[in-house]
């Protein structure tokens, strides 16, 4: 069991870099919750926080996840769709769909949620130079 500290945080758990590598992302943030402390189940559980101007890469993968905000509103983008979340809405990413996190600057707080993936997962890749609207063009 972790148990939450205050606000947002979890007592063992360190605040991580979104991804090991630059790119086009800004002012996010992840916290591994299940998946990485010897657990046997196929999926890992990850808190994401994206401060107000941030925003994940725009990417797409093989596997698909479900994303559940818990703090803060913010939007989710899909292809050239874009839709306003917050807490308690279920938002499932299907295989291949181009996607993105976005927590616009006239938020007042950070943009959090969790993230359900496979624990064995292809690595992301990022959407092409056409951009996100691609898929709608």
């Amino acid at each position: 069991m972790i148990r939450r500290e205050n606000g947002f945080s979890w007592r063992g758990v360190s605040i991580e870099p979104y991804k090991q590598t630059t790119g086009q992302w800004k002012g996010i943030t992840r916290r591994e919750l299940s998946g990485r402390r010897g657990e046997s189940h196929p999926f890992h559980v990850r808190y994401f926080e994206i401060a107000p101007g941030g925003f994940s890469s725009l990417e797409q993968h093989a596997h698909e996840h479900v994303v559940i905000p818990l703090r803060g509103h913010g939007q989710a983008r899909f292809g050239c769709y874009l839709f306003d979340v917050g807490p308690g809405d279920v938002i499932y990413i299907a295989p291949h769909d181009p996607h993105q996190f976005l927590n616009p600057d006239s938020n007042p707080e950070p943009f959090g949620f969790l993230c359900i993936v496979d624990a064995d997962r292809d690595p992301p890749s990022p959407v092409g130079d056409a951009g996100p609207c691609w898929i709608c063009q």
